[in-house]
């Protein structure tokens, strides 16, 4: 996801953010996820809407819900949530790595 998002047009970002937040909607209704777990999106202060905001304020926003919606959905499938890709997105304050390349390497 990281490279593709990385060479969408703003107006795709756009799009896709409007979309993931659709899934956040429907995860939120059905017991998926809580508020609580949305929390780490909303407090970046920018939803699809925000067309006037910048390209990598969407970045971020894309990056940090779908891992929001990863492990709502491990957590969901009763899978390792912990090993989703990406997770320091959701704690900045407890990341010891900067790195934000939430790709998965081939073995």
């Amino acid at each position: 996801m990281s490279t593709y998002v990385q060479s969408m047009k703003k107006n795709e970002l756009i799009h896709v953010h409007s979309l993931l937040v659709e899934i956040a909607t429907d995860y939120r209704n059905r017991g998926v996820l809580t508020s609580a777990d949305l929390e780490p999106y909303h407090q970046l202060g920018i939803g699809p809407m925000a067309l006037r905001d910048c390209r990598a304020d969407h970045e971020r926003a894309v990056r940090t819900l779908t891992t929001v919606l990863a492990v709502g959905a491990a957590r969901d499938l009763d899978r390792d949530a912990e090993s989703v890709p990406g997770r320091q997105l959701l704690h900045p304050d407890e990341a010891t790595d900067t790195d934000t390349d939430q790709r998965v390497t081939s073995h």
